[in-house]
């Protein structure tokens, strides 16, 4: 019996964004035989156990993916720069993370993606219904060339066996979790406390995360705001997120643009959490059908405070919604419908 060929994932950044760790966890549980192609070493990737490739330039990448085979790219700028290389023996699956709009792209980025990427392009993976879906407008692809995976978030079945959280910290305990970048936006969440306390409901709020891809301005900005906020502060990027779930008691998501997905919403829900996200994109496929509405209008303070206050009000319910739809979103189910895919896709002979 012949050796499995080995299926090749193209990463272009070694940064942690939501992507890069949920490709490492899928690569770390997989149990297909796997190595990545990286065009940066080191960061989310160090110490990994599958094997790693640091690809220098394009003719690096290209002498990496030479011996043709399956390829997964990972995001936008890896699927157009595998396309352009990759030889024409072997098969490119695009791994979409990002929604296919005019808000979510550059109109260079998004042409490029049709007039390059799209045209080498025999399958798409997308980590959202929504996702999929503007991938199918964008590009024109049947519907049967996009299969929907959620993103792996660390859930296990084995953090749900808790029971519901009964009620809140007095004061209310708030927090962002997420890369601090304009379109994440915390400033709504600032701007809701004092919203709040016209409301009676005392609340602090905590915003934890880094500052990438040139957002300096953004982040002085959010500064001198707390700096006026007595009960919010700022607390940098954080390395155990959970124990940050566990203190706090509502998990709040600000992004005025739609997510594609969601990943640190699905770990707000794993911990009993009750999680309050903007109207639009991944979150609403997340948050449907819960016993109390916790989604707002994208970049309104005041439709966020309504809800959190509407949310305290029915802690423990929403709590107990919040872990059964949890379970809806464990990784195993989505290594194994990742590894499906892969193995369905991968040339043979």
């Amino acid at each position: 019996m012949s050796t499995p060929e080995v299926i090749t994932f193209v990463s272009h950044t070694n940064k942690p964004g939501g992507g890069e760790l949920a490709l490492r966890r899928y690569l770390e549980a997989t149990s297909l035989p796997v190595r990545l192609v990286t065009l940066e070493a080191g960061g989310v990737w160090e110490g990994m156990a599958a094997e790693v490739v640091q690809a220098r330039g394009l003719p690096g990448l290209r002498a990496s993916l030479g011996g043709g085979g399956l390829v997964v790219a990972n995001s936008m700028r890896a699927a157009f720069l595998t396309a352009l290389v990759l030889p024409r023996r072997a098969r490119l699956v695009y791994w979409v993370r990002d929604g296919l709009t005019d808000s979510a792209m550059s109109p260079l980025a998004l042409a490029l993606t049709r007039q390059v990427t799209a045209r080498r392009t025999s399958h798409y993976i997308a980590n959202s219904a929504w996702t999929a879906g503007t991938v199918r407008e964008a590009l024109c692809v049947a519907a049967e060339r996009v299969d929907v995976v959620h993103s792996m978030c660390g859930v296990t079945e084995e953090m749900l066996q808790r029971p519901p959280r009964t009620a809140p910290h007095d004061p209310l305990r708030l927090l962002f979790l997420g890369r601090i970048s304009r379109w994440k936006a915390p400033d709504v969440a600032v701007r809701a406390l004092p919203l709040l306390r016209d409301m009676g409901v005392e609340a602090t709020l905590t915003i934890a995360g880094g500052v990438h891809f040139g957002e300096d301005d953004y982040a002085a900005e959010l500064r001198d705001l707390v700096d006026g906020e007595p009960s919010a502060r700022l607390v940098g990027h954080v390395d155990d997120v959970q124990a940050l779930l566990e203190e706090h008691d509502i998990l709040v998501h600000c992004s005025t643009v739609p997510e594609p997905f969601g990943q640190v919403i699905v770990q707000g829900l794993a911990t009993g959490k009750p999680v309050v996200a903007t109207d639009a994109g991944g979150p609403q496929e997340i948050l449907d059908g819960a016993p109390v509405p916790l989604l707002y209008p994208p970049g309104d303070p005041d439709g966020l405070a309504s809800v959190i206050q509407d949310v305290s009000g029915r802690f423990s319910r929403t709590s107990a919604f919040v872990l059964q739809r949890a379970a809806s979103y464990l990784d195993t189910t989505s290594v194994r419908d990742v590894d499906e895919i892969v193995a369905a896709l991968r040339p043979r002979g």
